[in-house]
């Protein structure tokens, strides 16, 4: 007897086929044991630091994707972040469901959607002032919120770049078009000194 097995034109030992077998087996069955409604997972979650939420958008999605039951953030099993936005992953107590929360709106079309309105306002704010990326994390780190990495700076401060040349185009023309007015109005004056 062979200890070889043909699967899918090629020849296996049929230890390693039995080994795949069980493999396949146990996914099957992981799968099936998701829809099963569970305990809750052990909670040793913890926040380190400040985070910066809006309120608002936060308290309108603290719902459960399944049952659509309150959760609550001392249910929070992971954090992630994207820059200066955290996303939660929250068990449900009622099902056992874990539920992705963002804790701040996002926008963005095309290349640009998944942005965090957060983080370009912060980026737009510290463009504003006339600090840098590391004066921002500077800031950050006294606030003890985590500091956002140099690559999602240049990323925000890429997609705010148009609009804030497009609003000093803006600027420049009302500036120049009410210098004109004054001229005009005042041209008997200008003559009279020179």
């Amino acid at each position: 007897m062979s200890d070889r097995v043909r699967l899918k034109g090629r020849f296996i030992k049929k230890k390693v086929r039995d080994k795949q077998v069980k493999a396949v087996a146990a996914m099957r069955e992981a799968h099936l044991s998701k829809n099963v409604p569970r305990s809750p997972p052990n909670l040793k979650f913890s926040f380190d630091g400040r985070r910066i939420v809006d309120m608002q958008y936060l308290s309108e999605h603290l719902k459960c994707i399944k049952c659509k039951k309150d959760i609550f953030l001392r249910n929070t099993v992971e954090e992630s972040r994207m820059g200066l936005n955290c996303i939660l992953n929250i068990s449900c107590e009622e099902c056992s469901t874990l539920t992705r929360v963002h804790t701040g709106k996002m926008h963005g079309t095309g290349e640009n959607k998944n942005r965090v309105d957060v983080n370009t306002k912060a980026v737009l704010g510290a463009v504003h002032s006339g600090i840098g990326e590391t004066a921002l994390n500077k800031l950050l780190v006294c606030l003890n919120v985590p500091p956002i990495s140099a690559n999602l700076y240049k990323r925000y401060e890429r997609e705010i770049g148009p609009a804030i040349e497009a609003a000093a185009k803006d600027s420049c023309r009302e500036a120049a078009k009410e210098e004109k007015q004054l001229v005009i109005a005042n041209v008997d004056k200008l003559c009279q000194e020179m």
